[in-house]
């Protein structure tokens, strides 16, 4: 719009100055060089065919040549010829107001007399209205003080106006968006954390902790959180991708040390979850030894901020006040530049993370310890008398306290301690130290506004290689809604090449499955004995031949 405003009043002034100053057909030349436009070249030959037209016609210019006053209306009539031409290529036959008065005025009747006795011709007529039309053109192009709806208005023909859609609020907050992905703006959190004691052995899958009986869906985030983990880590990522299926996806993995922690969510989350932002702190001999400590990730869905903190604090009994002093260290080490309310004191260690977000979930193993004896405990749980074990644990003790972890709660414990077992069995620990069962394993979570719900806290007795239980607790958490350009940020990343080997992995199972099965009903049948004899690890690495030699 702005570029052709630029045309027309150039073309305009170009023309009332030609008029006004020469008013000859050399007006022609002059309007192409004072133009200044991009469309010079084709004004230009476009006047220059109108000139020899005219002058091929030579026997009726030399006739009104013979009298002065005629002559000078024949060249006015000539370079006004040129100019509407010049003007009707341009526009290509748009109505303009200014062009339809100067052919009305060309092909109109005879002389006009006005009221105090003159005469003026048509073409006389024409020069005095470009004349004053431009002249107040000038100023108003000249002037820096005119707006630009007074120029559209003198200048230019009036232009329909479209209905444009009324933009909306980016700052009111959208509950459209929300209710989309979530009804009744809740979200279900799946909460696991592990010892798993180093182990190099890594299963191929772990349904009965992802999906245990309790759950009668898959959860709307997953977080898995593992203590001296082990070393095939990336291994370990492409179990849980394996397990849980296409339906989610792994769009962050920290580790510190033998601490890992990964968050899945389903698919189509990755276009709702932004500010990604992960962090660690060492914990360990001399606050540099990473064998100790923890690693944290903090994200945003839709309106609501979420931390997620998995930690191996200190060991023994007797180390309680140490174990208080890392935790408080965490907390206000954890760096989240993104989620400090108060940008004057986001300087790590001066501000405690947890009460700057909506959110917090603390899981890992705090080794925080039962203070009884082994037979006691033993009996307590023999009975199932899990709030006597509960009354003598070090962090229930020191959280009713405020010693640690202020403003923090654990849901109701209905388990028995996840520590310390055999590996491999399920009796606990039998070796000379006979460590007293602890509740060592835990899942604590704060909430602002009491946005957060525990629904089940549980542990998994059949994971046996470690000499501690998994512990898992499912969660709803109420989001609140943001403005639709805060989801913008998101970027929709998602680890894909963990994704594709899970899938892989997946459909090998599911055909090893398949072949087992088939294998089993062929073992029934009397007729197919060759195959009862071959061992079974033979059948899986040699599935292939095996079934085509049964079929």
């Amino acid at each position: 719009v702005i570029f052709n405003i630029y045309i027309y009043i150039n073309i305009y002034i170009s023309k009332c100055t030609c008029l006004r100053e020469n008013g000859t057909a050399d007006a022609a030349q002059q309007i192409i060089s004072t133009s200044g436009l991009a469309l010079k070249p084709i004004l230009s030959s476009t006047l220059i065919e109108a000139s020899d037209k005219e002058d091929s016609d030579s026997s009726d210019e030399d006739s009104v040549l013979d009298d002065p006053t005629a002559e000078k209306e024949f060249k006015d009539h000539k370079t006004v010829g040129m100019i509407l031409k010049a003007e009707e290529f341009m526009f290509k036959g748009e109505e303009l107001p200014l062009f339809n008065s100067f052919q009305s005025k060309l092909h109109g009747k005879n002389v006009k007399r006005h009221s105090d006795g003159s005469q003026t011709s048509p073409l006389q007529d024409i020069v005095n209205d470009c004349t004053s039309t431009f002249s107040e053109s000038d100023d108003l192009y000249s002037s820096r003080h005119s707006s630009q709806n007074e120029l559209m208005n003198s200048i230019l023909p009036p232009i329909e106006r479209r209905p444009i859609r009324k933009s909306s609020n980016k700052e009111e907050p959208d509950f459209e968006e929300l209710e989309r992905y979530f009804p009744n703006h809740q979200m279900s959190i799946f909460i696991t954390t592990w010892n798993m004691h180093s182990e190099k052995d890594v299963p191929m899958l772990v349904e009965e902790l992802l999906i245990p009986k309790e759950c009668e869906y898959l959860q709307d985030m997953y977080v898995i959180g593992t203590q001296e983990c082990t070393p095939q880590r990336r291994e370990w990522e492409v179990t849980v991708q394996a397990t849980l299926g296409r339906t989610h996806v792994i769009v962050r993995s920290e580790s510190l040390g033998d601490i890992h922690l990964m968050i899945l969510v389903r698919r189509e989350m990755i276009w709702i979850i932004r500010d990604i932002q992960s962090s660690t702190v060492a914990c360990g001999a001399g606050g540099v030894m990473r064998n100790k400590g923890a690693v944290g990730i903090a994200l945003t869905v839709f309106g609501s901020t979420i931390l997620f903190v998995t930690s191996h604090l200190r060991a023994h009994s007797s180390k309680v006040k140490e174990r208080n002093l890392d935790a408080n260290r965490i907390s206000t080490s954890l760096d989240f530049s993104r989620y400090y309310k108060n940008t004057d004191k986001a300087i790590p260690g001066d501000v405690d993370i947890t009460e700057q977000i909506d959110n917090v979930f603390w899981a890992g193993d705090l080794n925080y310890r039962v203070i009884l004896d082994r037979s006691s405990v033993e009996t307590s749980i023999e009975s199932q008398n899990f709030e006597d074990l509960l009354r003598e644990d070090q962090l229930s003790q020191q959280m009713a306290a405020g010693h640690v972890f202020k403003g923090f709660t654990e849901h109701k414990i209905s388990f028995p301690p996840t520590f310390k077992f055999d590996p491999g069995s399920a009796n606990y620990d039998t070796s000379q130290k006979r460590r007293v069962p602890s509740y060592t394993d835990r899942i604590l979570y704060k909430s602002k506004q009491d946005s957060i719900t525990p629904n089940i806290y549980s542990y998994c007795p059949t994971l046996t290689f470690s000499d501690h239980r998994p512990v898992y607790g499912t969660f709803c958490v109420i989001l609140k809604p943001c403005p639709l350009s805060s989801t913008l940020r998101a970027n929709g990343w998602f680890d894909k090449r963990a994704y594709t080997r899970g899938m892989k992995r997946r459909q090998i199972l599911s055909f090893n499955k398949a072949v087992r099965s088939q294998v089993s009903q062929l073992q029934q049948r009397s007729i197919v004995k060759k195959v009862t004899t071959i061992p079974v690890k033979k059948v899986m690495s040699n599935k292939r031949s095996v079934v085509c030699s049964v079929m």
